[in-house]
């Protein structure tokens, strides 16, 4: 799936959850489990990434709300278009709570094993 690759996690776990006093860990409520909106701005963030190296040599692309809102909002509504799709079966609330967990183990507040993101 889309949202399997190790790079989403990584990004995820960079900016939020990177040690026990980042936001995510002082308002679990606004994380648990890992919100739509935010996935749909890493999405983003990676496609801005990818722009940068579109000619072969990285040029310098700004990460700015009227160069890439409709990109956002086109992730977004992907998602939230998934969601409606297996909504009987939860697929995109499973990979959101997974997401969480595994970010949990990375800032250092879960005293179990990692868990295995398997989606």
């Amino acid at each position: 799936g889309f949202l399997k690759v190790p790079l989403i996690q990584k990004i995820i776990n960079t900016m939020w959850f990177a040690n026990k006093h980042d936001k995510d860990i002082m308002f679990p409520e606004h994380f648990k489990p890992f919100p739509y909106p935010t996935l749909a701005l890493v999405l983003t963030a990676i496609k801005c990434c990818i722009d940068e190296w579109a000619t072969g040599k990285q040029g310098d692309i700004s990460f700015t709300t009227q160069e890439y809102h409709l990109v956002y909002e086109a992730y977004l509504k992907c998602l939230q278009d998934f969601d409606n799709a297996t909504k009987d079966v939860g697929v995109l609330q499973v990979i959101c709570a997974r997401i969480y967990k595994a970010s949990q183990y990375t800032s250092s507040t879960s005293t179990q094993g990692a868990p295995t993101l398997i989606i």
